[in-house]
């Protein structure tokens, strides 16, 4: 494979070199791999992602969601930079949350999904405000799925509620 996914920095509507575009179109370009939302330089783009690209996020939404994760050829990634911690982005995950249907939709299937970043990242944030909305998801039935093509079902985003659910409601931290 020459690049970690399609769903990498390089292809990214976010990144400064591809002119608000999507795709392959701008690789060869001249110009500096920079995210517009995060002020980050991006330093492996063909190996660098996040829950904002289009292949996870369609609509666009341009308030940094979880963090920037790094990888190879072998399809493994980490986290290489914390999602930043603003209200408005708080707002946004809490948002998002709220709107997240027992239905999964079909989503890119490398990587972590849409749903589960954003639940993550509020059970990092300790995020008070997703409670409520947490609860509901951990009721989901986890063989829910989206049929062809990809089969997802909905257990990792009830496993991540729950675990969101108990950093945020643990008293001894």
């Amino acid at each position: 494979m020459p690049n970690g996914g399609s769903d990498c920095c390089g292809t990214c509507w976010f990144n400064a070199k591809n002119k608000g575009e999507a795709g392959y179109s701008h690789r060869r370009d001249p110009g500096r791999e920079y995210c517009l939302i995060r002020q980050l330089d991006i330093r492996n783009p063909m190996y660098t992602y996040c829950a904002n690209h289009p292949h996870r996020n369609p609509a666009k939404l341009d308030i940094p969601l979880g963090p920037v994760f790094e990888g190879d050829s072998t399809g493994f990634r980490e986290i290489w930079q914390p999602s930043p911690d603003t209200e408005e982005i708080r707002q946004a995950l809490v948002e998002r949350v709220s709107q997240i249907t027992e239905q999964p939709e079909n989503e890119y299937p490398i990587g972590i999904y849409l749903d589960e970043i954003v639940i993550w990242q509020l059970g990092e944030f300790k995020e008070q405000r997703a409670i409520e909305h947490l609860q509901r998801i951990v009721n989901f039935r986890p063989d829910t799925n989206t049929g062809e093509p990809f089969h997802r079902t909905r257990a990792s985003t009830v496993s991540a509620a729950d675990t969101a659910l108990q950093k945020i409601t643990r008293q001894d931290d």
